[in-house]
């Protein structure tokens, strides 16, 4: 009888929960609540002035589909929305089934595979704003391929801002989905090679919607963008030395749309056209966000300059 009332209970409990799922508006979904986040799948951070949710490829932020591994929930305390789209992720990179395992007490790591075949994100939360990245892989040839993408929460703002090689910043902003969506670093005078496919659903003549450049080009010695969440600023930083091999690109409705907002949720993206990779041999890609105030766009430029001294001076 014991273990029947506690079927029972167990059982109303999990028909509570999913009841509970079921009514939470998309902006329930976007906030940092413990019950938002399976602590089997994900690890939950709050240090310094942000929030931070790493989880592996479990369906989470109230919807069915799962395989958008990374980071589930990024907040600050001035601004408790995710900016994140909560049904999807940032800096997802792996996107399928995956291991995950604490790195510390300030962050996680997910992966696949081992040996040779295995391929692996770190996230490290730091104080006060910062979520360091790396990922890691072997190189099977001498040319090699590395993409993260993220899935924003209706800025007001979709475009992402470069660094152009005269010092002048510009605002992208791809119109269309597929749309001219890539920018090239100006030493990068040969763009990666398409094959093009008959009745291609883009103007630039294959299926994927990033193959398309637009005219823009920024300064690889700041291998950055960033983009506003009214008075803050989100910076997606990476490593120098990946600079000459590094494509930002974007989507306006890449994300669906924020219920929270009323707008589209546009992806921000980047992409490696890596060369010169020796087989064998790890290829270690470290990357910054900064999410903080938005001060000034000198301020960017030295979050940027101090990192990479920290990177460099270790």
């Amino acid at each position: 009888m014991f273990k029947v009332m506690c079927l029972v209970a167990a059982m109303f409990i999990m028909l509570s929960a999913s009841a509970d799922n079921q009514q939470k508006s998309y902006a329930d979904w976007s906030k940092f609540k413990p019950d938002n986040f399976d602590p089997r799948h994900t690890y939950s951070f709050e240090i310094g002035d942000i929030r931070v949710v790493i989880g592996d490829a479990y369906p989470h932020g109230g919807c069915d589909r799962s395989n958008y591994t990374g980071i589930h929930h990024l907040s600050h305390k001035l601004r408790p929305s995710n900016v994140f789209c909560p049904l999807y992720a940032g800096m997802i990179g792996i996107r399928r089934p995956c291991n995950i395992a604490p790195v510390g007490d300030n962050g996680a790591i997910i992966w696949v595979g081992e040996g040779d075949s295995k391929v692996s994100e770190e996230y490290i939360v730091k104080p006060p704003y910062y979520i360091d990245h790396t990922a890691r892989f072997t190189a099977h040839g001498e040319t090699g391929s590395w993409n993260d993408t993220s899935y924003m929460n209706g800025p007001a703002d979709p475009g992402i801002y470069l660094l152009q090689p005269d010092g002048t910043w510009v605002r992208h902003y791809s119109q269309t989905h597929g749309d001219r969506a890539s920018v090239a670093p100006a030493t990068m005078l040969s763009l990666p090679p398409i094959t093009k496919v008959p009745n291609a659903q883009y103007p630039h003549g294959t299926n994927n919607f990033s193959d398309g450049f637009s005219d823009i080009r920024f300064d690889p010695k700041y291998a950055l963008f960033y983009g506003r969440f009214d008075e803050m600023v989100l910076i997606f930083m990476i490593e120098r030395r990946w600079g000459h091999d590094l494509i930002p690109y974007m989507s306006p409705t890449g994300g669906g749309y924020s219920e929270e907002f009323q707008r589209a949720n546009p992806a921000w993206d980047y992409r490696f056209w890596l060369r010169g990779l020796t087989p064998g041999q790890q290829v270690v890609i470290r990357s910054r966000l900064v999410y903080k105030p938005f001060v000034s766009n000198e301020d960017v430029l030295a979050e940027y300059d101090k990192w990479n001294k920290e990177l460099y001076a270790k």
